[in-house]
């Protein structure tokens, strides 16, 4: 066990670490500083403690992209020693790229819950393939949603469930080309909060 000293030590090591790797300027004055720096400033204050649980709102706001690199790089190594990083976040490609469980809350509610696989399951892959054959067996099929056929590309919604059904039949077009894109994180965050956009979009034209 570190004594007092030791982990005071070990504090100022790391800090100056972080203030390095950040490239923060501690010989500045704080009301100088920008947006960025003072997100910066934060950041080394709560990375630079040994903890167990480090939670952060909205961590990389202000950040230009080099250091929103260090700022995941610093999570991974936390990860990596088994530390624990409750993030929230409204920047849905960082919670894809950074966590391994994700939460959707809305109305301050919890209302999904899971990895990013088992969430995905909860909603449509998109399909895109290009074929000469007639596209019309596969508009009737169960699961199959939205489906356009433009000179040959194909494009369609599928229910995850419906996959192993479809694909014989892709096969049997002769598909010379095919994406199947899972869902994304923000394909799942519309799927909850999707409506209150539409209402926010109605309510300012009316109001225009």
């Amino acid at each position: 066990m570190l004594t007092r000293g030791e982990k005071g030590a070990a504090h100022r090591r790391r800090r100056g670490e972080l203030i390095d790797r950040f490239e923060l300027d501690p010989t500045k004055r704080s009301r100088t500083y920008s947006k960025g720096n003072r997100q910066k400033v934060s950041l080394v204050a709560a990375l630079s403690r040994d903890v167990d649980l480090y939670i952060m709102d909205e961590p990389t706001s202000g950040l230009d992209p080099l250091m929103e690199a260090i700022f995941t790089e610093e999570v991974a190594r936390l990860r990596a020693d088994g530390r624990t990083v409750l993030l929230s976040s409204h920047i849905l490609a960082e919670v894809e790229k950074l966590c391994d469980t994700v939460t959707i809350i809305r109305a301050g509610r919890d209302v999904e819950s899971g990895t990013l696989d088992q969430l995905r399951h909860l909603t449509r892959s998109t399909v895109a393939a290009t074929t000469t054959a007639d596209p019309t067996g596969l508009a009737t099929m169960d699961g199959v949603h939205d489906l356009v056929a433009e000179h040959g590309r194909l494009h369609f919604d599928i229910d995850d469930g419906a996959m192993h059904d479809v694909l014989p039949v892709l096969t049997r077009m002769e598909v010379t080309a095919l994406t199947i894109t899972p869902p994304s994180l923000e394909d799942l965050f519309l799927r909850h909060y999707g409506d209150d956009l539409s209402a926010q979009a109605a309510a300012a034209e009316g109001s225009s």
